[in-house]
């Protein structure tokens, strides 16, 4: 069976890894200030705070924009359960906005309606490595936390980072995801107190006791692999957009794949819409030996209200193709051969 996600891990991360246990520290030490070091200088010097998970990042990014029961934060339907926990646990209140039409990303004509007096923050995710249009969403003035868990390292059509563009950012290191190290999150500003608010959040360190803090710290192991899978973040990036390019051949002209128009985003995932049967595409990727995924199982808004109809579509149709670097030849040939079939369905 190929595994809709999988981790590579090389010879060399796994030495670097052994050296870093060799070092008898395991909790948060010198190996997760590397991770933040080398995350500073790739966010051209903005301040960066290593976590334990991207929905930590998430939670505490909130708390240091003072975010608390009585506020909003708008975020989309279509996406992550992550976002909506996060803003749970900060005692707001989550609101759900649609997905653009034909697009996996909020949009800011669906933002507008929502803003009222008690709206706070906004979550915005660049979905599956698709690039949400910060800019105009910008222009609400409400504050803003930019998603990058599926996004780091991709570049906006003006050639900035993504994360760059809004109040914080968030990073995951979790293991599906581009820099794989198991669990772990970062925070990214550049503003210097919301860092030191969240650095003082992260540690429930007991010589300094405070009102809220908690133990939100990345292990030294996991910065080691964090910092290694940094190194091969472009190579990563690179081979799979090659990957998409062979699934892209493979399909010939038909318009199953939904793919940005921008050739600097991150392909994170290989996405194809079918507007039916897609339960039964599922089942047969399976019968095939090829774990196919619906992308995001639930729209949240089933859960905490709204009315979202593009993210019904998106969950109705959308399907997930394996798509990571660790993809032999033999199992990217095979996807070659079953998904033409699958999707002709």
């Amino acid at each position: 069976m190929i595994p809709h996600s999988r981790p590579d891990i090389s010879g060399k991360e796994i030495r670097a890894v052994v050296t870093a246990l060799g070092k008898r520290h395991l909790s948060q030490g010198s190996e997760v200030q590397k991770l933040e070091a080398k995350l500073s200088r790739m966010y051209n010097g903005a301040e960066a705070v290593v976590v334990s998970s991207g929905t930590a990042a998430l939670y505490l990014s909130l708390l240091a924009l003072g975010i608390k029961a009585g506020h909003k934060v708008i975020i989309p339907s279509y996406t992550c359960n992550s976002l909506y926990a996060a803003v749970n646990l900060s005692g707001a209140t989550a609101i759900c906005a649609d997905s653009g039409e034909n697009s996996v990303n909020i949009d800011v004509s669906t933002i507008d309606p929502l803003i009222d007096e008690k709206t706070a923050a906004l979550i915005v995710p660049h979905m599956f490595g698709f690039l949400a249009n910060i800019g105009s969403i910008k222009k609400t003035g409400i504050p803003l936390i930019e998603d990058c868990a599926q996004a780091i390292g991709g570049h906006y059509p003006d050639g900035t980072l993504t994360g760059t563009k809004g109040d914080i950012a968030i990073l995951s290191f979790y293991a599906t995801k581009l820099v794989p190290a198991g669990e772990g999150g970062a925070c990214i500003t550049k503003h210097s107190k919301t860092a030191e608010i969240i650095r003082s959040l992260r540690d429930c360190d007991k010589q300094r006791p405070r009102a809220k803090a908690f133990n939100f710290k990345m292990t030294d192991i996991s910065a080691t692999l964090a910092v290694a899978k940094l190194s091969s973040l472009q190579a990563n990036i690179r081979q799979r957009s090659s990957i998409a390019e062979k699934f892209d051949q493979a399909l010939g002209n038909n318009s199953f794949r939904l793919k940005s128009s921008n050739p600097q985003c991150v392909c994170f995932r290989y996405l194809a819409s079918r507007q039916k049967n897609l339960q039964s595409i599922l089942q047969k990727s399976l019968k095939a030996g090829i774990s196919c995924n619906k992308p995001t199982w639930q729209a949240l808004h089933h859960s905490i209200g709204g009315h979202c109809p593009n993210a019904e579509m998106l969950e109705r149709t959308l399907l997930s193709v394996p798509l990571y670097p660790g993809l032999t030849r033999r199992e990217i040939r095979r996807i070659c051969r079953v998904l033409p079939e699958l999707l002709a369905e």
